[in-house]
């Protein structure tokens, strides 16, 4: 099996040699494996941001990709080290949630706990067990080589997100800053039409309605109001606005400014799409 990908994503950071030494491991035992470094800046331990940025990238990755995900404040305890494998790509890393977003509607998946391989120090399974492991799945090994299967998965909640369609609204809840400032919400997947915007909620659990275009307004938790525009430049340079980003996520920016600062938004503030 040549030229798979496999696609890195962690809490490292840039300044330690972590990320490398992960690389140097794969380099050496699937040298014709591609690397694509999906991030390293997850704020150390954040386990919930590392599962939406999963689920951002995961759609636009070749066939047969191999995700390696290792955020993971739970290492060295007896949380599993994993493997899932499911139609045209692999995931590995920590039991611990990481995966949940990505593997929403993606069908069957086989799975199984990493016994194969050993440990040689309890702070670093990214060296040890998971860039093995995904250099092992690169070179074509079995998936039932690598360990006895997991039955049940551990995962995290969703975020918030749910409408009240007589009272024209749906409420959501503020996620993460980009590194513009830029505020996505958990309000979305949203795809706007001629005269209403289609929302198919990302979000177990929510039915998907239409939603007029006029009337729209958004409002967070504070009591600020943005205008949903298409571009940033609709609204006057320093002006506040929401609008539908590329992952089909209602967002709020600043044209021009950081909305996070400006407007002094946090993680978990309540954002409501109202047209009533």
């Amino acid at each position: 099996m040549k030229d798979i990908c496999i696609a890195l994503l962690s809490d490292f950071g840039s300044r330690d040699v972590y990320t490398g030494v992960m690389k140097g491991v794969i380099a050496r035992q699937a040298p014709s494996a591609r690397l694509i470094d999906l991030t390293h800046d997850i704020p150390p331990g954040d386990v919930r941001q590392a599962a939406f940025r999963l689920w951002q990238a995961f759609s636009y990755m070749p066939w047969g990709t191999i995700f390696l995900a290792v955020v993971d404040p739970g290492v060295g305890t007896n949380r599993k080290p994993i493997v899932i494998c499911g139609n045209g790509f692999s995931c590995v890393g920590p039991d611990n949630g990481l995966f949940t977003y990505a593997l929403r509607g993606k069908g069957a998946t086989r799975s199984v706990q990493i016994a194969r391989l050993r440990a040689k120090s309890s702070t670093f399974d990214g060296r040890d067990l998971f860039a093995p492991a995904a250099a092992l799945l690169a070179t074509g090994i079995d998936l039932a080589e690598l360990g006895p299967p997991v039955a049940e998965l551990v995962s995290i909640p969703w975020p918030h997100l749910t409408s009240v369609e007589d009272q024209g609204v749906i409420h959501g809840e503020l996620m993460f800053a980009d590194r513009f400032g830029n505020f996505v919400t958990s309000i979305g997947a949203l795809v706007a039409e001629n005269v209403a915007i289609r929302w198919q909620p990302w979000v177990p659990g929510c039915r998907p309605l239409e939603v007029p275009t006029s009337r729209l307004r958004v409002v967070i938790s504070n009591g600020v109001e943005f205008p949903l525009v298409r571009t940033f430049a609709e609204v006057p340079e320093g002006a506040p606005l929401a609008y539908i980003g590329s992952d089909g996520l209602l967002e709020i920016g600043v044209n021009r400014g950081n909305a996070s600062e400006s407007l002094k938004l946090t993680s978990g503030m309540e954002v409501t799409l109202a047209w009533q």
